[in-house]
């Protein structure tokens, strides 16, 4: 299927003077595109940078109808690997979904993860529409309108399906119930960042993140004029370069032991 344009997977290669690679995840029904200009600041820092087009993603929304969670966190896995392969440190970044699948990556491969940083991650939905309506109806109910472009700055889109695909939205809950389960497994260095208003992952998300994680080394950190997708609205540089800060704290502090 043809490609959205500004939705490629890309691979930001910094040259072997590059101290670790980071892996940007994007999120449910977007792009690389969203986490593009994440990895761009990074990259200009001088970090290798690998963004990975999640399966069913950056096409049509039909094409996502007949993916699952499964298929996402492979293709973060199969890029994770990639960025082993380099042979440098490899922190994780992830935004809404993708801050999700990162997650999951902590839970199953943190002992090869140097650190991790989510950007309005989600464990959960309150609303009765989906935690009760979809498992019934997704199977004769295909999609309904989409959620992207939460972003306060004017003028700025974020490239996202114009609809949801329940199938997909019903695997998504299914991951939440899996991330929710292992918090407890996270135990890595973590940065966490989260919009002060968000009008698609409840705060609620990252309060439950906070408190059922074991990491030792954790902050939160507040995006105060962004909704949720932060990477493209008024407080990136804050995310960006709390984001270099982290993982240059993290090279330096396993350098000196």
């Amino acid at each position: 299927m043809a490609v959205l344009d500004g939705a490629e997977a890309f691979h930001l290669d910094a040259g072997p003077d590059s101290p670790a690679t980071i892996v940007a995840c994007h999120g449910f029904t977007g792009t690389p595109a969203s986490v593009r200009p994440w990895a761009e600041h990074m990259h200009k820092a001088g970090y290798t940078t690998i963004g990975p087009r999640l399966p069913g993603h950056g096409t049509r929304w039909q094409d996502m109808a007949l993916t699952r969670w499964p298929d996402w966190y492979g293709e973060l896995e199969k890029a994770f690997e990639t960025a082993l392969d380099i042979g440098k440190p490899v922190f994780a970044f992830g935004h809404s979904m993708g801050g999700t699948l990162v997650l999951r990556l902590a839970q199953k491969r943190g002992t090869d993860l140097a650190g991790i940083v989510v950007c309005n991650p989600s464990l959960f939905d309150p609303r009765f529409t989906v935690n009760y309506l979809v498992p019934v109806i997704h199977p004769v109910v295909r999609s309904v309108p989409g959620i992207g472009s939460d972003i306060a700055q004017p003028g700025i889109f974020e490239t996202s399906y114009p609809r949801v695909p329940l199938g997909a939205l019903n695997s998504l809950r299914q991951l939440w119930r899996t991330v929710r389960s292992d918090l407890g497994r996270v135990t890595l260095p973590i940065r966490v960042f989260h919009s002060a208003v968000d009008h698609v992952v409840d705060p609620r998300n990252t309060q439950m993140l906070l408190a059922e994680i074991k990491s030792e080394d954790v902050a939160d950190h507040v995006l105060p004029r962004s909704y949720h997708v932060a990477t493209l609205d008024y407080d990136a540089q804050l995310l960006f370069e709390g984001s270099e800060s982290f993982v240059r704290d993290r090279l330096a502090a396993e350098g000196s032991t």
